[in-house]
């Protein structure tokens, strides 16, 4: 586990059909202790992917901490 990627900061949504809801700007550590929502999604903490609409799943924020 890298400890630096636990602090940087992820925008965390959820996903209903067509529908994003925002639900906060946190930490990737204060990401991954909401609970296991499949219809949450995540911005990748490197990029501004937010703009491209690429999202991450939670498996794939838990991989990016390990990395």
């Amino acid at each position: 586990m890298v400890e630096e990627n636990l602090y940087r900061i992820v925008e965390v949504s959820l996903k209903r059909g067509s529908d994003r809801r925002d639900v906060g700007i946190m930490t990737v550590r204060q990401a991954l202790e909401l609970p296991d929502v499949p219809s949450l999604e995540y911005t990748h903490p490197e990029f501004n992917s937010r703009a491209d609409s690429q999202f991450l799943t939670r498996d794939q924020l838990q991989a990016y901490v390990c990395s």
